[in-house]
């Protein structure tokens, strides 16, 4: 047998075994959903509200895990159902309709800067440069906060508010507040835009299922 064909069967069976791998680890399997409720409850202007889940999922980088998340929304933000679309979806989420939030539990020790770059790159990914340029006072003020390390386990919340301000949670601990409702959908597009760093149709399953 020739070294070009030991060469594909090669690249074949690692693919089969990756696929194999990835099947056996989704997050219903690996038991992450446990660590979201389904519904939450938020205080906004003094009034307790329910926030429901749309979907998890688990944002990887080559094999490793970063971390663990769960989309919530207070509505949902469009009809779903036979003839509509997922895209429709997605530009429906990155509206600033409603309350929405994003929790996060980390799967691994991490640097500021390590999160700092990743979330830096996905705005970067999911808009123009001059889109992102205006919005480049906000993306600094909200870097800012984040200035410690995680361990595993440790958790982040961000959550957008109707009128455009993002408030942000490290460890149930406030760490800052911006109100641009261009930061916020820009924000919203790394697990939502057209280039999202997760399995985005997994933080709408839960959509897709009740509709």
């Amino acid at each position: 047998m020739s070294c070009s064909k030991l060469f594909i069967k090669s690249i074949v069976l690692a693919i089969v075994l990756i696929s194999v791998a990835h099947a056996g680890d989704s997050v219903y399997e690996t038991g992450v959903e446990k660590l979201f409720p389904h519904n939450i409850v938020i205080e906004y202007n003094n009034e307790q509200l329910d926030l429901f889940m749309t979907g998890l999922t688990i944002r990887r980088k080559y094999f490793l895990k970063i971390y663990s998340m769960a989309h919530y929304i207070q509505q949902s933000p469009i009809a779903t159902g036979s003839g509509i679309s997922y895209d429709n979806i997605y530009k429906n989420i990155l509206q600033n309709n409603g309350i929405k939030q994003i929790s996060m539990v980390f799967m691994r020790k991490l640097s500021a800067e390590q999160i700092q770059n990743s979330l830096r790159s996905g705005m970067q990914l999911n808009s123009s440069e001059a889109d992102y340029l205006k919005i480049l006072p906000q993306v600094e003020e909200f870097m800012q906060a984040i200035h410690a390390d995680v361990r595993k386990n440790d958790k982040f919340v961000i959550r957008w508010h109707p009128d455009g301000e993002v408030i942000s949670f490290f460890q149930g601990t406030q760490i800052s507040s911006i109100k641009s409702v261009k930061f916020a959908e820009t924000l919203w597009a790394i697990w939502f835009g057209d280039f999202s760093v997760v399995d985005r149709k997994a933080l709408i399953v839960e959509l897709l299922t009740n509709s």
